[in-house]
């Protein structure tokens, strides 16, 4: 859950981070690695495109839109991406009745790095 919530509120970045820790207690870091730089592609093309245009073509043909609702989207795509990813050992660790760590503590700090890393990007991109 904690991945789920990080990604919906703090975007590609914070699930990214909830990700990564993950992968760095089941020692399988240098195998995950490039989803940060999934996680940075899907937060940094986005919002290039939405401070470049992007906001105008979505209000001309959508009647007004928002960015929270893109990044909202763009974090959820990237949870699923991270729980295909890593389906496998979810359903084995399911599966022998182990519980995974609590991932609160690092899911509230990586929401609001996420955020930050966000509401920088749109300060250096408008």
């Amino acid at each position: 859950r904690a991945g789920y919530v990080a990604s919906f509120f703090g975007g590609p970045l914070a699930g990214a981070t909830i990700a990564l820790a993950n992968a760095y207690r089941l020692k399988r870091l240098g195998n995950d690695w490039p989803l940060g730089l999934i996680a940075l592609a899907a937060t940094v093309g986005p919002m290039w495109w939405w401070f470049r245009g992007g906001a105008q073509w979505v209000g001309a043909h959508a009647g007004g839109g928002d960015s929270e609702i893109l990044l909202r989207a763009l974090g959820l795509g990237f949870f699923a991406l991270v729980y295909g990813w890593h389906r496998q050992y979810y359903r084995n660790m399911a599966f022998l009745g182990l519980t995974p760590p609590s991932g609160w503590l690092i899911g509230i700090a990586a929401v609001a790095g996420g955020v930050a890393a966000e509401l920088g990007l749109a300060a250096v991109l408008s």
